[in-house]
């Protein structure tokens, strides 16, 4: 079976992770922490190993190095930031699972352009990057509703003072992927996701060459700000959550 979007294999993809995430809180809401932790370390298991088995499949395929190297902000968030935040329970990586990792991941399932370009829904690939930003949302919300982080804004401008510069990273990895003819979209810090609303802005800038680089300045500032209003909404969401939760106690986050 091919991919469309909008049809009805994609809705279910759409709105799967939030009726899982909901039946799986509500269970394990009257849980103690030691059970509640275990379901935690499956579902960070299962994000690390799919990424495995789909960097395997890719390898195999012949893929380029850059799909390879986990960098990308939805493979970042399997492998590292939301199995981390789970595993080390630390506040920092806790905060951009909630406010970055969330969001992006399910952004992914709503603009799902990618599993147009497979075959069938079924192959390994697709397959992968089904369950990959499925369980990206679900860790993160779980993450969010059972672990219940505390921060604060101080630790939010650290958080994203952290991406900030990886972003810029991101922008110098990229370009010498792509001046030597390998396709690179980490952070889409210099080129967009095709068939996504980035596309939009990136035509809105000029690319300027600097340095062996290429830099789309008003490209990257719209990427920065958006970013900035997503992570700093849901900030904002999660804070006035947890001051209606505060008779509740969620577990201890080390930094």
């Amino acid at each position: 079976m091919r991919f469309e979007m909008y049809t009805w294999p994609h809705y279910i993809i759409i709105v799967a992770p939030i009726i899982i995430s909901y039946f799986l809180i509500k269970v394990m809401k009257g849980k103690d922490s030691k059970k509640q932790h275990l379901v935690g370390k499956i579902m960070a298991i299962i994000l690390v190993l799919v990424l495995v088995i789909r960097n395997i499949y890719n390898f195999s395929k012949g893929n380029p190095i850059s799909d390879l190297i986990p960098l990308q902000l939805c493979h970042l968030s399997a492998w590292l930031l939301v199995p981390g935040a789970i595993l080390t329970q630390n506040k920092y990586l806790s905060l951009i699972a909630i406010t970055l990792s969330l969001p992006a991941g399910y952004i992914s399932l709503v603009f799902a352009d990618p599993l147009v370009n497979y075959r069938s829904l079924f192959e390994v690939s697709a397959i992968c990057y089904v369950i990959l930003h499925e369980f990206i949302v679900i860790g993160a919300l779980y993450l969010m509703f059972i672990y219940r982080p505390k921060f604060n804004f101080n630790d939010f401008i650290k958080s994203f003072a952290i991406l900030a510069v990886y972003f810029l990273i991101t922008i110098v990895i990229n370009n010498i992927f792509i001046n030597n003819g390998v396709p690179s979209f980490y952070f889409y810090s210099v080129l967009p996701e095709p068939g996504t609303p980035l596309e939009t802005f990136y035509n809105w800038g000029v690319n300027y060459h600097v340095l062996g680089m290429t830099i789309n300045p008003i490209y990257n500032i719209l990427v920065l700000v958006i970013g900035t209003a997503i992570m700093l909404s849901i900030y904002k969401v999660y804070i006035i959550i947890q001051k209606n939760r505060s008779s509740c106690n969620g577990v201890d986050l080390k930094v």
